[in-house]
């Protein structure tokens, strides 16, 4: 008996072509099975140790990243070197230090962790820039079931490679002016300074993958420029999403400097219309506030290389000025002075600061000191 494979088969043979004495072809579902799919891929040149990249990394990845596969197979071993490990070549107009050294240490760390290599390669050693694995990583956090990665990996990119910033506290910048790829920069100044400022943080590598302050506020710079440039109601859904996944709460209209630290950043809600300066840390809990339902200018504004310590709460439009520290679990209600140092509830001025506290962290000792509060002398321990 035929099956009805064959008889639609044979009804399709070319007129005059034998219909027998030939072995039926396979139905489909039959055909080679993957790994002899990578053994012919092997023959062909396409896959293997030749320098051409296997063939398991076209079926690996998503869509989105395919692309550099079908590069890699075109046998330019320039256009494979470049695919697969990154053209990280330290001359002067390309030479990016951070990637650099991120891209070292996924390295290191596939090799020292096998259960991580596909994680790794994923997310790092396929890209052969920082704003490509950046945006992949962002999208891959914050996409769900309908807000795919696989469609904010391009959005994201684009707006990486091409996003002119602000300059907080200053003028807007246009991309070909000076400020050409200021968001970008300020992503590389806030993963350099997460490391910096941040002891437990060892690597660039570990800011990049699972530091969730860096996440929310690379999100919120992808945010504030699509608000910036009228797509509100994309900002908004990302704003969203990223409130739901990293537990912070920063309006796309709010205006951030760069080389910021949110440290774990767990709780961190900044109004629309907030600025923070340049070189400014923030820990966990910090809320940068309104006072009421009247719309308008009514957040602070935080100038630069200021200390904001957990839970302090800072209300109104105030401004905290430059170099100021404010000490964890204080409220804010009047304005600070520059290099002032300020604690309680509400918070008063406790003594000055020296240097630069956003980036030596140091939140105080045990330092006595006395202040003049009404007609009473107060002690305040900070």
């Amino acid at each position: 008996d035929e099956t009805a494979w064959g008889m639609f088969q044979r009804e399709e043979d070319a007129p005059g072509e034998a219909r027998s004495g030939g072995a039926a072809p396979a139905p489909p579902g039959d055909g080679p099975s993957p790994s002899r799919r990578r053994e012919e891929s092997r023959a062909r040149g396409t896959g293997g140790k030749d320098g051409s990249p296997s063939a398991w990394t076209s079926d690996a990845f998503p869509e989105y990243l395919n692309f550099m596969a079908r590069e890699a197979g075109t046998g330019e071993e320039e256009d494979y070197r470049t695919w697969d490990w990154g053209d990280v070549e330290g001359n002067e107009g390309t030479f990016n230090p951070v990637w650099t050294a991120i891209r070292a240490q996924a390295e290191s760390q596939s090799k020292s962790e096998p259960l991580l290599s596909s994680y790794l390669y994923s997310a790092v050693l396929c890209h052969d820039t920082f704003e490509k694995a950046l945006a992949s990583v962002l999208a891959n956090r914050i996409g769900d079931a309908t807000l795919l990665p696989t469609q904010l990996f391009p959005t994201f990119l684009d707006i990486l490679k091409s996003g002119s910033g602000e300059s907080v506290l200053g003028e807007s910048i246009q991309a070909g002016d000076e400020g050409d790829q200021l968001l970008l920069k300020g992503a590389l100044l806030d993963i350099q300074v997460t490391k910096d400022r941040d002891p437990a943080c060892q690597t660039y590598l570990e800011a990049l993958l699972y530091y969730k302050g860096y996440h929310a506020l690379q999100v919120h710079r992808i945010a504030h420029q699509l608000w910036s440039t009228g797509h509100e109601v994309m900002a908004h859904m990302i704003q969203s999403r990223s409130s739901e996944v990293l537990g912070v709460d920063i309006h796309p209209g709010a205006r951030i400097g760069k080389g910021i630290m949110l440290d774990h950043a767990t709780g961190v809600v900044i109004g629309e219309t907030a600025q923070i300066g340049d070189y400014t840390s923030l820990l966990q809990g910090v809320t940068l506030g309104g006072t009421g339902v009247g719309s308008g200018d009514r957040h602070p504004k935080v100038g630069r290389n200021v200390l904001i310590g957990a839970q302090a709460t800072v209300l109104g439009n105030i401004t905290v000025g430059d170099g100021a520290m404010i000490a964890a679990g204080s409220v804010v209600l009047k304005s600070v002075p520059e290099n002032a140092m300020i604690a309680g509830i509400p918070a008063r001025v406790v003594g000055s600061t020296t240097g630069t506290p956003a980036v030596s962290m140091q939140q105080g000792g045990w330092q006595q000191q006395q202040v003049q509060a009404s007609d009473i002398d107060i002690e305040f321990f900070i």
